[in-house]
């Protein structure tokens, strides 16, 4: 009976999550009538957070080298690099 009591406890939490979570996707965002300053702010932004991140698993894998740490440090580089071509594609757009 708990194993049933667990199992309906699960389904009902998701539902009500989401539930919320459907009603917080369709409200507007806080922002979403101002006009954005710059034409490619949010591609910039995913730059600097990609580049932050590079930094931080590069001193992660400098302090210790392990397989899992190269890896992530590869494929962020590689999400690095996306996020930069998309921010010279708007630039090239805007110009």
């Amino acid at each position: 009976m708990n194993a049933v009591r667990s199992t309906a406890v699960a389904f009902v939490t998701t539902l009500a999550l989401g539930a919320l979570g459907g009603l917080a996707a369709t409200a507007a965002p806080a922002n979403a009538d101002r006009p954005s300053d710059e034409p490619c702010a949010q591609q910039q932004t995913k730059v600097d957070k990609a580049t932050a991140k590079l930094e931080a698993l590069t001193a992660k894998w400098e302090k210790n080298p392990t397989k899992e740490n190269r890896k992530a440090k590869k494929a962020q580089v590689q999400r690095v690099a996306k996020a930069e071509d998309r921010l010279e594609e708007c630039q090239a757009e805007q110009a």
